[in-house]
């Protein structure tokens, strides 16, 4: 039997976390571990949980919390654990925070009224490094977000925009690539929108992450909305 997916939720509404609890307890697939009510308990619990070997696979870090918030507690995680898998929870006001989120390090982002099948695919791809970034929100986001003033990415994200990477050796493939990454597209999307198998989709963001220097498609869409690419 595969190994379950540990999932710690990060939330100080009471109601908030139980009910991902239980709605998530329902996945024979999902471990769901003892939820924690603001940024500073996530911290502490995820260093007894590495500590003990069993780190969460995943972390659901609500934005706004009291004592430390997720932004905080994600550049402060990303910083000690950079292979730490976080999707932030918000509402669909909260683009700019989302955006400050996504530039401290987490993978993307879920909404608190997703249903249950986008909450488990979202959790399933951060499992793998990946994220699904929901389009009605995505472009909402990334059209919101200003280029970079230089020295304003946080110290956790910093590798990722050391320079403006290898914008002018980007196909124009690629760039029609992006502007669809910008805007939320999975890879199946990408390849039915350019007729494309999704296996072609992958070696060509896999290009892209190359010559742009960052880690994740979500990087790829922030560094895009920096240098003025991908909004078209």
């Amino acid at each position: 039997m595969a190994q379950r997916i540990r999932v710690l939720i990060v939330d100080d509404q009471t109601l908030v976390r139980e009910g991902l609890r239980k709605l998530l307890e329902f996945e024979s697939d999902l471990e769901v571990l003892e939820p924690v009510a603001n940024g500073q308990a996530a911290l502490a619990a995820v260093e007894r949980l590495t500590a003990e070997g069993a780190p969460p696979a995943v972390i659901l870090m609500d934005i706004l919390m009291p004592q430390m918030d997720g932004i905080t507690a994600t550049t402060m995680l990303k910083a000690r654990w950079p292979e730490a898998h976080i999707v932030m929870l918000t509402t669909f006001g909260d683009t700019r925070l989302i955006s400050s989120g996504l530039r401290a390090g987490a993978l993307g982002y879920v909404l608190k009224d997703a249903t249950a099948e986008e909450l488990v695919q979202t959790i399933h791809a951060a499992s793998r490094g990946q994220t699904l970034l929901q389009p009605a929100v995505a472009s909402k986001v990334f059209s919101s977000l200003p280029p970079s003033p230089a020295g304003s990415v946080t110290a956790a994200t910093e590798a990722y925009f050391d320079g403006t990477g290898d914008v002018e050796s980007l196909t124009e493939r690629e760039r029609e690539i992006l502007t669809l990454v910008v805007r939320g597209a999975s890879n199946r999307q990408i390849g039915e929108r350019l007729y494309l198998q999704e296996g072609t989709v992958k070696n060509h963001i896999t290009n892209i992450l190359s010559k742009l220097r960052v880690r994740d498609r979500t990087q790829a869409a922030l560094k895009a909305r920096d240098l003025g690419l991908g909004s078209g």
